[in-house]
């Protein structure tokens, strides 16, 4: 597994301070949560950057780019969704330009009126020429399971539905959790259509607090021992939303003990050493005549 952390965890951090952070903690590489006609979250602004540039600085810090986070989503109005799929197309395009494989994109809500298998449907639809677009751009687009689809069977169905190589999951333990279904479920039902793992921890007393990893009562243990179970080589992002959530402490305070959690959790387990075997008995001396 590779470990990364989402930019959202500096919301003031330019990306050469984000780069120096991560190559100082021993993360393997950044999300970088994109902001396209957003509020500004971070002040690591890729669409105000040069992709070029950025991917230059990643490299010579021996770091990737994990994955480019968008909150696209099929809204199902009229005139958004087109303007949606084209801003998609340009995460796209960003993505190639820094060499990173991964675009995360939100789902879509049941509307008024619909099913949830009628909500995947649509979706579908509104997905599979942008999916084409992605694999023409050597990218894969990665579903993230907000709700309604935070179940796996939920978001499966979609997958299922288009079978397209250019289409994966980015699966979020929170949404999975306050959803109910634990990664004994989720792990084996996606395999290996999870390209992107999202971890965080919190309490829920009864609002969501989120806190050092270990601490709170999420399962990442178990999900983490599901993903080995599987074989699973991709992306673990560590999600700490300070960007979002200012309260929260600051990313120099979280971070190295993240990462030192993460791998401590994932190191292989000792294999047991076999027993050598007993020295082979000498011959008896024969009796003299």
């Amino acid at each position: 597994m590779k470990f990364a952390f989402s930019t959202i965890a500096c919301p003031t951090g330019s990306f050469e301070t984000i780069v120096a952070k991560a190559k100082s903690f021993a993360y393997d590489g950044v999300e970088i949560r994109g902001q396209l006609h957003e509020k500004p979250l971070t002040a690591a602004d890729i669409f105000q950057s040069d992709p070029a540039d950025i991917r230059s600085l990643f490299s010579a810090a021996n770091l990737q780019i994990a994955c480019l986070s968008s909150s696209i989503s099929l809204t199902g109005h009229r005139k958004a969704d087109p303007q949606a799929a084209a801003d998609l197309r340009q995460y796209i395009d960003t993505a190639q330009n820094l060499a990173c494989p991964l675009v995360r994109i939100l789902g879509t809500r049941v509307q008024g009126g619909q099913s949830l298998t009628e909500s995947a449907a649509a979706l579908g639809r509104w997905l599979l020429p942008l999916a084409h677009y992605a694999a023409d751009h050597q990218v894969t687009l990665a579903i993230e399971n907000v709700f309604p689809f935070s179940r796996a069977s939920e978001i499966w169905m979609v997958l299922e539905a288009l079978h397209h190589p250019a289409l994966a999951v980015c699966w979020n333990l929170l949404w999975a959790a306050q959803a109910g279904e634990q990664p004994a479920i989720s792990i084996p039902v996606l395999n290996s259509r999870i390209r992107c793992v999202r971890v965080t921890d919190a309490t829920f007393d009864p609002t969501t607090t989120y806190c050092k990893l270990g601490q709170g009562a999420l399962p990442i243990q178990k999900l983490l021992a599901r993903l080995q179970g599987i074989g699973y080589a991709g992306w673990i992002s560590y999600d700490w939303p300070k960007a979002l959530f200012t309260q929260l402490a600051d990313p120099d305070e979280i971070l190295p003990d993240a990462i030192t959690q993460l791998r401590d959790w994932t190191k292989p387990s000792a294999k047991p050493q076999k027993a050598k075997p007993a020295p082979p008995k000498p011959a008896p001396v024969p009796a003299a005549p």
